[in-house]
């Protein structure tokens, strides 16, 4: 009987040991196949944003935007160098254009939690936008999305989530509080990766989905670097020779491969494959406009454009138009504005840095049609 419990004991103290040790980050990359950094490390550690309160745009409109990567062009494109130089709008949209401010809060494989997250901890910082962008991407409402899980353990601080826990869907709240019990609950171990690592091999469709990591994903936490500075709010100057894009296909066969053909495969695969909706961000969208109109904050509802081959692939699969239609199910029952970007003849600008991604110089022919300024 002593022998028996002795082994319980034994058994739970070896388990407590490698639980702890999956808290020490090179043994928890090695076992679980995590990337270096954290993509929300902006809502994780609830950064200051005291750049909200610079002088230097008090007079302008603010607009907090939330997204994906696909949002990610209006860190550096949203500004008056970008808008007063485009081809794409008219002279009365770019002086509309020149009485906002856009904030940007976007990240690879983002989704409703993590904007809910950001979004409130930036009005609890006393801050508030005029307006407030809401990209909506259906991978981002896929469960079985690669970038689900992260979002799950890293897009919401434990203090966060206990002090809206009234807020919290409940199938949320119990496998966000069950993942913090122990470690390997919350940090699943990986066969696959393990083997990779010991046999030396990559994850082809992980390296394939690198591109959107920002410019400088060799250092210790890429995103740290690129969300914890100022000079990421700060608007860049006109340099057209760095959209690095194409204009409707790549030049050569390689790139067309590699950037449309490829991607939208590994795309189908990792952000769209065995589409199990998730309603709880559908949840966490509706809290983000709920609090926009308790606090007279208009909210803009938007779906980017992508590039035809991956557009055709929205037009087939089965669980667009029933994603899509909850999407304008909310926006009328809140009454608030829904644009589709891939509709026929919304934006005419044709460049793109991948199948995903539209380039930035379309920016603000974006910008113009999700506040529905026209031409």
């Amino acid at each position: 009987m002593k022998l028996r419990k002795f082994r319980i004991l034994y058994l739970f103290l070896l388990f407590f040991s490698i639980d702890k040790l999956v808290l020490i980050p090179p043994i928890k990359t090695f076992l679980i196949g995590e990337e270096v950094g954290n993509p929300y490390v902006e809502s994780l550690k609830n950064l200051s944003a005291d750049y909200l309160g610079n002088v230097k745009y008090q007079d302008k409109k603010k607009i907090w935007a939330f997204g994906t990567s696909r949002s990610m062009n209006f860190y550096q494109y949203a500004s008056l160098p970008y808008f007063q130089n485009s081809e794409f709008i008219s002279s009365q949209q770019k002086k509309e254009l020149e009485k906002y401010k856009i904030y940007t809060y976007a990240a690879p494989g983002s989704n409703p939690l993590v904007y809910y997250t950001r979004f409130n901890q930036l009005l609890e910082q006393n801050y508030k936008p005029d307006i407030v962008f809401l990209e909506v991407s259906a991978f981002s409402f896929n469960k079985n999305n690669r970038f689900y899980h992260i979002t799950l353990l890293e897009g919401m601080p434990l203090e966060f989530a206990l002090a809206h826990f009234d807020e919290l869907p409940k199938e949320f709240a119990h496998e966000f509080f069950f993942s913090r019990l122990f470690a390997l609950s919350r940090y699943k171990i990986s066969t696959k990766a393990i083997s990779a690592n010991v046999l030396g091999t990559k994850d082809k469709n992980m390296e394939m989905l690198k591109t959107f990591l920002p410019a400088n994903a060799g250092s210790v936490d890429p995103f740290a670097a690129a969300f914890d500075t100022k000079a990421n709010r700060e608007e860049a100057p006109y340099k057209p020779d760095q959209f690095n894009d194409f204009k409707n296909f790549p030049s050569n066969d390689t790139d067309k491969y590699i950037k449309v053909s490829m991607l939208v495969d590994v795309l189908k695969k990792e952000f769209y494959g065995n589409y199990t909706e998730n309603d709880n961000n559908f949840q966490f969208l509706s809290h983000i406009i709920d609090r926009c109109q308790k606090n007279n904050i208009k909210v803009i509802l938007w779906i980017p454009k992508v590039h035809k081959e991956l557009n055709d692939f929205y037009d087939t699969a089965t669980f667009y138009p029933k994603w899509k239609q909850k999407i304008e199910t909310i926006a009328n029952e809140k009454q608030i504005r829904f644009v589709d970007l891939n509709e026929s003849g919304k934006v005419q600008c044709d460049y793109y840095q991948d199948a995903a991604h539209i380039s930035g110089r379309c920016l603000p022919e974006i910008t113009a049609n999700v506040l529905g300024i026209p031409k």
